[in-house]
């Protein structure tokens, strides 16, 4: 009789785990083919900058600029990471977007384009030139791509919460509207 019971109330214990966790997750696929995240953390909790696909690695990113923006620069900030190359087609059509979008937020959101390919230093101003890539820089390294799972389709978008929590990925190109729809939620 004690068996059946401990059983009973493992088996509930379990259930209640799974009940909770189920409750405070979700993962969702929107019509335009991004993956929505929210792991049920709420907004005012403390910065999620940690190792994991829910969070924001806590990397210190230095741009081309010289510029580093640590975890604490980026907190208090909708951040949006950008996988790209220079030679990418969707790339060069998607990065006027994201300038836009980044003038017209600047003050709440971060774009960082972490560039994929390795451009000389004067091949790079005359592409941003060209294309009108006016947000941050950052050349990739081993480290910052495989924290990201290495993306393997480029363009390839992550959009964080001000604390850190991951809530979009998509890849392929995004537009204006639609990256602005996604932030406007988090702002």
């Amino acid at each position: 009789m004690n068996k059946t019971i401990l059983a009973i109330s493992g088996a509930g214990v379990v259930g209640l785990v799974v009940f909770i966790l189920v409750q405070f997750s979700n993962v969702s696929v929107k019509k335009d083919g991004g993956i929505s995240v929210d792991v049920g953390a709420k907004e005012a909790e403390a910065g999620c900058y940690q190792d994991g696909r829910t969070c924001l690695p806590p990397f210190d990113f230095t741009d081309v600029s010289g510029k580093t923006w640590t975890p604490e620069a980026l907190a208090g900030k909708v951040v949006v990471i950008n996988f790209w190359a220079s030679w990418c087609k969707p790339c060069q059509h998607e990065i006027p977007a994201l300038a836009a979008v980044q003038r017209k937020y600047k003050d709440q959101v971060v774009i960082l384009g972490l560039m994929t390919d390795e451009p000389n230093d004067a091949k790079l101003k005359s592409f941003r030139s060209q294309f009108g890539l006016d947000y941050p820089v950052v050349r990739v390294d081993r480290a910052i791509s495989q924290s990201f799972d290495s993306p393997r389709n480029l363009p390839t978008n992550f959009v964080y919460s001000k604390h850190g929590h991951l809530k979009f990925e998509r890849a392929g190109a995004i537009s204006a509207g639609d990256l602005e729809r996604e932030i406007k939620e988090l702002l």
